[in-house]
């Protein structure tokens, strides 16, 4: 059994799968905390909210080191796949990489509202949170298709160039 501890936390420190443990966490992270604000808002929950908030903002800011991981395992994955894939590969690293300023603005604006809640102009700010939001849900819902259309065989709707 410590044999097989000592391999996962191996494996954990690996980039190449820890990025893929890292990139659901945007995509559910941001579902769930918009749910939730939702919900504590309708019920006017107040702790329940900033529980939310904290959420929305960790789920977004996740991106960051997701990214920084995703660039080092770059190499290593296109090393495993077929030549031809790793045009594709690169296309949606730095696809990635591109659409990564949605989260950071949606940090920043998480953050702000988790501490200007409670005041009057911290309402407006909380409406950007819940409509940025749910954009930037279907936009996570979008990188996580073309993810899955580049590496999963079973999904795959891209054919190589040859």
């Amino acid at each position: 059994m410590w044999q097989e501890l000592t391999t996962l936390w191996q494996s954990i420190r690996d980039p190449e799968y820890l990025h893929l443990l890292i990139e659901p966490l945007p995509l559910y992270g941001l579902g769930l905390g918009l749910m939730f604000f939702i919900v504590a808002f309708v019920v006017g929950e107040r702790r329940c909210r900033l529980v939310a908030l904290v959420l929305i903002c960790v789920s977004c800011a996740s991106v960051w080191p997701y990214t920084d991981l995703r660039a080092k395992a770059t190499p290593r994955i296109i090393a495993t796949r077929p030549p031809e894939y790793a045009s594709v590969i690169r296309e949606q690293t730095q696809r990635r990489v591109d659409w990564n300023w949605p989260y950071y603005a949606m940090t920043l604006f998480s953050l702000i509202a988790l501490f200007t809640s409670q005041s009057p102009k911290g309402k407006p700010l909380l409406l950007v949170v819940v409509i940025g939001g749910a954009m930037l849900f279907w936009i996570s819902i979008w990188l996580h298709k073309k993810e899955c259309e580049v590496y999963h065989r079973n999904i795959v709707r891209y054919k190589p160039p040859r």
